[in-house]
C-alpha cells in the first residue's frame, strides 16, 4: 500500500471512529489491551474480551484493524444481550515501529462500528546512522553512493544483504566494523559495538512514465539474525 492510499484510508476510518464514539459505550464494554514492548518481526496472538451490555442482540458483519498488522481475526457472528465474548487475532509487527494505539473495529450488519483499543510499542532491532538518504537532482545514469552504519542496540552481530526487489535499482557493499555509538550525531569506527559499514549506490533508476518529478524509493534489506524484521531506509530526490 502506498503512502497516499494509506492516508486516504486512515482519514476514512478516522470518520468511522468518530461516528462510533457515541454508541460504543451504550452497547459494548471492551477490556483495554496493553501488549507492552514487542520485537519487530514477531506475530503476537492478541485476545480482546468484551461484553454486550445492551438489551439487544448484535449481529456482527466483520472485525478489522484500523492500522496495519492485524491478521486472522476470529469473533462471534452473533452476540446476545449481556453475553461475554472474545475477539482474537494475530498482530504482525513486521512493518510496525515505535509506540502504537490501534483501533480494532467491530461492525454490525447495520454498518454501525464499535471500537476496542490495543496499544503497545514495537522495537526495531536495527539502528541506522542514516534513515533518509538525499539523492538530490538526478538524471538517468548518474552515480551516487552513500556510506552509513547499522548496528543492534543489544550488540548482536548482524548479517545484512539487499532484498531482491531493491537490487534492481541499488547495490550495496557490507563490511564488519566496531563502532563508537555514544554520540549518535558522530558515529565513529573504533569502538566496542559490532556493526556494519554499508556503502549503498544507485545502479540506475528508471524515470517515471508521467510528469512526476519527486523520487521516493524504499531500500529494503534482509538479516539472517532477524529474518522477520524489516530493516529499510528511504531515498528521496528529484528528477532533473
Amino acid at each position: 500500500m502506498n503512502l497516499l492510499n494509506f492516508n486516504v484510508m486512515f482519514k476514512y476510518f478516522s470518520l468511522i471512529v468518530l461516528a462510533a464514539i457515541s454508541v460504543v459505550a451504550a452497547v459494548f464494554e471492551f477490556e483495554a489491551v496493553d501488549l507492552g514492548l514487542l520485537q519487530q518481526g514477531i506475530k503476537k496472538p492478541v485476545e480482546i474480551k468484551g461484553k454486550n451490555i445492551s438489551s439487544r442482540t448484535i449481529e456482527v458483519e466483520s472485525v478489522f484493524n484500523q492500522m496495519v498488522g492485524g491478521e486472522d481475526f476470529s469473533y462471534p457472528k452473533r452476540i446476545a444481550p449481556k453475553q461475554e465474548f472474545k475477539i482474537n487475532f494475530t498482530l504482525n509487527t513486521s512493518y510496525m515501529e515505535g509506540a502504537f494505539s490501534h483501533n480494532i473495529i467491530l461492525v454490525d450488519t447495520s454498518g454501525t462500528p464499535y471500537i476496542a483499543m490495543v496499544k503497545g510499542s514495537v522495537e526495531n532491532p536495527f539502528v541506522f546512522s542514516e534513515r533518509i538518504l538525499d539523492l538530490g537532482f538526478y538524471k538517468k545514469g548518474n552515480k551516487k553512493t552513500w556510506t552509513f552504519y547499522v548496528w543492534n542496540a543489544e550488540n548482536k552481530p548482524l548479517k545484512l544483504k539487499l532484498k531482491p526487489e531493491s537490487q534492481k535499482e541499488f547495490k550495496a557493499e557490507f563490511s564488519n566494523v566496531k563502532l563508537d555509538v555514544r554520540d549518535f550525531e558522530n558515529i565513529k569506527e573504533g569502538g566496542n559495538t559490532p556493526g556494519i559499514k554499508v556503502s549503498l549506490s544507485v545502479s540506475e533508476l528508471e524515470p517515471p512514465k508521467n510528469t512526476q518529478r519527486s523520487i521516493r524509493r524504499i531500500v529494503s534489506f534482509t538479516c539472517e539474525n532477524f529474518p522477520n524484521a524489516t530493516p529499510e531506509l528511504l531515498v528521496t530526490g528529484y528528477w532533473e
